[in-house]
């Protein structure tokens, strides 16, 4: 039976954070897509080349992700059109009204979106998970069937940053201040999806990003997770990771990760 995933993120690029499973479930016949909160053309953004100009940025963006979801075999974006930057000012309840309108016209039966730490304490991150998981838990009594069945948050370990010192020491510079990473408690992660066929297609798509990187002489974005040598690439980076709500706080420390977003719901395991 076929499903329906949609990302709900905050940026262009974000999407290639679960770009994998994306791509995976997208590949099994499932309906899946993104939804972006903003243009990414806030105050904030890069521009690392002449790809854009100020003035150009959220349009480029939005062809930007558009190409990123192509790549991954996913359906056309849809952007909200949220001033980047200030993501963080739109009224909760709000944002989440206008959410629940989505889930009744896709009727999604599961929902990903950034962790409530927002990876690096992102305040557009944190707002946006904030906002889904409001509609998350109205969508059962506001819109009934249509409400989806799921929600993901996904998640890098916070072990990640405690040993691998590149990762550990990187800042991103929002708002005037240099925010490092968090990442999430590994305890706390219920879900890995193995995207190891489908992470060569993940760079694709990040390459699709071209305003927001340098690119090496082979064409490769200069990323953290580009300069790292396999196999520790597909070690690190060939799992994605999630927390599904509510389970985390229902698991036992010794329990295996569920693999499958869609598990359980009205079909077999892919």
């Amino acid at each position: 039976m076929i499903k329906t995933l949609i990302a709900i993120v905050a940026h262009p690029d974000d999407e290639i954070s679960t770009g994998g499973s994306l791509a995976k479930y997208a590949a099994a016949g499932h309906r899946t897509l993104v939804v972006c909160a903003t243009r990414g053309d806030g105050i904030d953004a890069k521009i690392k080349n002449d790809a854009a100009t100020r003035e150009t940025l959220g349009l480029v963006r939005q062809q930007e992700l558009a190409a990123s979801c192509a790549v991954l075999g996913l359906e056309p974006p849809i952007v909200l059109g949220y001033q980047d930057g200030e993501v963080d000012a739109v009224p909760v309840e709000a944002a989440a009204e206008r959410l629940l309108g989505l889930f009744l016209a896709l009727r999604p039966d599961v929902v990903i979106t950034h962790d409530p730490s927002g990876g690096y304490a992102h305040p557009d991150h944190i707002a946006v998970s904030a906002f889904v998981t409001l509609a998350y838990h109205k969508a059962s009594a506001a819109i009934g069937s249509a409400a989806p069945q799921r929600l993901y948050y996904y998640a890098l370990p916070r072990s990640f940053g405690q040993n691998l010192a590149a990762l550990r020491d990187r800042r991103a510079d929002i708002r005037g201040q240099q925010l490092g990473f968090v990442g999430v408690p590994d305890e706390h992660i219920t879900t890995e999806i193995d995207i190891r066929p489908y992470l060569d297609l993940k760079l694709q798509a990040l390459a699709q990003h071209r305003s927001q990187f340098d690119f090496d002489e082979s064409g490769q974005p200069k990323t953290f997770t580009t300069s790292l040598a396999e196999p520790e690439r597909s070690q690190l980076f060939g799992v994605e990771r999630f927390i599904r709500l509510g389970a985390a706080e229902d698991r036992s420390v010794d329990e295996q990760p569920e693999r499958d977003l869609l598990g359980g719901l009205s079909y077999g395991n892919l």
